[in-house]
């Protein structure tokens, strides 16, 4: 039975992936100004959708109105899917068609924002509604589905989830609402809190700094290595030390620290092409490069949870465990998965 679960874990990361690579980004930048223009000037947010849409704008209210990462002062977000009195007596009167752009009369004014959300994107109350918006000098936003749209041709900013699915687009659609939320809240208040997780996997100089403070939050792994020549050795190990905690973070020795190391015929792989692999193992989190001989320096700079080393070490020999275990965290050790050895591959003949 839990490969349901896991079945619509992949759909979501495939979707995430896509996202990634379309103009969901910029347009979420363009939608996220709008939202705090409007409030810094003074005006206020409304937002609809129908079935499980119109639970994703009660949602975006309350965490507008209430909170959402911290405590600060109320702004004015109103979801136009409630009170039940006014929504159907509109719907009876008026029809359902009108059921949002009635209160959009009642209640925007120009320079308020509207938010309609619709995976269709052709939800006839909605449409209405942003008709009405335009005339009133009104913004509109449309969350919708990857297709086009009667609201994709009429809003101002149309955030796409990257799929026609209906489940895919909602749950695309909660991390839009979050990310907006917490832009909101950000911009407005300049309120210091822990950075975020960096959005690009090899990271350098003060990067390092800024991944310190962020995996604060998190349950965070290091391991470290060579990775001359990725084996399955090392891709067994790496997917064994993401199962530690909720990133996975790689010290990777420069092409100067191999040198030292291993000798001139080394590295095998610069730098660049070694890290550039790594990270696009779906188990890797952050890839960093070091240029000493250990990697204790990085790992003071990150004080890690979890230190994890291959079994031809133990707790006592492994770079930086004194620090962890210092700091609270732990050290583990996990056996090497035979016939793989990096230095047999290069002792061969496939050179």
């Amino acid at each position: 039975m839990k490969q349901y679960f896991l079945d619509d874990l992949q759909a979501i990361k495939m979707v995430i992936n896509t996202s990634k690579n379309s103009k969901l980004a910029d347009n979420f930048e363009i939608a996220a100004k709008s939202l705090v223009d409007c409030l810094k000037n003074g005006n206020k947010i409304l937002i609809c959708g129908n079935g499980g849409s119109a639970s994703d704008a009660e949602h975006f209210a309350g965490e507008i109105v209430g909170r959402f990462g911290y405590d600060r002062p109320s702004l004015p977000c109103i979801s136009l899917c409630t009170p039940s009195a006014t929504f159907t007596a509109i719907s009876n009167d008026y029809g359902y068609e009108k059921v949002f752009a009635r209160q959009v009369i009642g209640f925007g004014k120009a320079g308020d924002v509207l938010i309609g959300i619709s995976t269709s994107g052709n939800s006839a109350n909605i449409v209405e509604a942003f008709k009405v918006a335009k005339d009133a000098n009104i913004t509109t936003i449309a969350l919708t589905g990857s297709k086009d749209s009667k609201l994709s041709a009429i809003a101002d900013i149309t955030l796409r989830s990257a799929s026609a699915k209906t489940p895919r687009i909602q749950e695309i659609h909660s991390i839009l609402i979050h990310s907006l939320c917490r832009a909101v809240e950000d911009e407005i208040f300049n309120k210091a809190t822990i950075p975020s997780l960096p959005n690009k996997k090899i990271l350098t100089g003060n990067e390092i700094k800024v991944l310190a403070e962020a995996i604060k939050g998190y349950k965070s792994v290091f391991t470290n290595g060579c990775f001359d020549i990725l084996h399955p050795g090392h891709v067994y190990i790496l997917n064994e030390c993401r199962k530690y905690g909720e990133l996975l973070i790689v010290g990777l020795n420069s092409d100067a620290s191999i040198k030292r190391l291993k000798g001139e015929s080394r590295p095998y792989h610069k730098f660049e092409d070694r890290a550039n692999v790594l990270a696009a193992l779906e188990c890797v989190d952050y890839v960093i490069g070091f240029d000493e001989d250990t990697p204790k320096n990085l790992i003071e700079a990150l004080t890690p949870n979890i230190l994890i080393k291959g079994g031809d070490y133990t707790p006592e020999n492994v770079v930086g465990a004194e620090w962890v275990t210092s700091h609270g965290g732990k050290v583990c050790i996990i056996p090497l998965l035979e016939g793989h050895s990096t230095t047999a591959i290069l002792n061969s003949n496939c050179r």
